[in-house]
């Protein structure tokens, strides 16, 4: 997992112990902590321990080194991938981060927003690449303007986007604010909610907001958060069951690649603004 601390890769995790546990395996979990050179060492010492398979969830940066994946197929050591590498062919079990990203944006463009910041995730990931993508996508089909100054570096976790939201919103008459924010996960979207509270702006009356992963444990927060919700522990049993086919093959079966559709679930941390709903 990339973060230790975060429940999207917990409630992976708990997709896949339900398969592998019951099969009688053990399951092990490491955090590089979005760490390139902490990836290797890891992928390293599994490969030279007496593991039957890999689920991984890996670091994309310019430091990141192919090597480690590539070794894991030299020694036949089974492999899942959470996230698709451009040029690796290998087990996949992904989500259609673009095209989720996209309908978010639509929704909150359709609902009348025309100021709309994203709060975009670490570089480490290409699923933080795509919801940008998946942002301008969803311009590109309206007449509202994009620019780049929408997007907002913010990272992945809860402090990250409540500093970065202060840094947006901080100063900024109701003329010159975002009306709504998309964010590059939940996390991110708690940190804001809470800047936006101190700054005295209300979610959703003076912003909206929209995050992403749909965590369960934030449905027992006071405001319900709009999000995109992905089958987290669908995702961790699938990935399981791909890697334990290859395990227990007598012949080695053919790469399996399965991509989830997240859903938007509009709740009440979102609403239209009234008499400018066209695009």
């Amino acid at each position: 997992m990339k973060e230790r601390d975060n429940p999207f890769f917990a409630e992976i995790a708990a997709g896949v112990a339900s398969v592998v546990e019951d099969a009688g395996y053990a399951l092990y979990t490491a955090s590089s902590e979005g760490d390139a050179e902490i990836e290797n060492r890891l992928l390293e010492d599994w490969t030279q321990r007496d593991v039957d398979g890999l689920i991984i969830y890996p670091v994309m940066n310019d430091d990141t080194d192919l090597q480690n994946l590539l070794a894991l197929q030299r020694a036949r050591i089974p492999f899942v991938l959470m996230e698709r590498i451009a040029g690796v062919k290998a087990n996949v079990v992904d989500v259609s981060t673009a095209a989720a990203s996209k309908k978010a944006v639509r929704h909150l463009i359709d609902g009348g927003h025309r100021r709309i910041v994203h709060f975009a995730g670490p570089l480490y990931s290409q699923h933080s690449d795509a919801r940008i993508d998946g942002m301008r996508y969803a311009f590109s089909e309206t007449k509202v303007a994009f620019s780049d100054d929408l997007v907002v570096r913010a990272g992945a976790r809860a402090e990250e986007g409540y500093r970065a939201a202060l840094d947006v919103f901080d100063g900024l008459s109701e003329d010159e604010r975002p009306t709504a924010a998309t964010c590059f996960n939940d996390l991110v979207a708690l940190g804001v909610y809470r800047a936006l509270h101190e700054l005295g702006l209300d979610v959703p009356g003076d912003v909206s907001l929209v995050g992403c992963d749909g965590l369960s444990v934030l449905d027992y927060l006071p405001l319900r958060l709009t999000t995109l919700r992905s089958p987290t522990h669908q995702m961790g049993a699938t990935a399981a069951t791909i890697l334990r086919e290859h395990i227990e093959a007598d012949q080695e079966p053919p790469l399996r690649q399965k991509r989830f559709e997240p859903e938007l679930v509009v709740r009440d941390s979102t609403r239209a603004r009234s008499g400018d709903r066209t695009t």
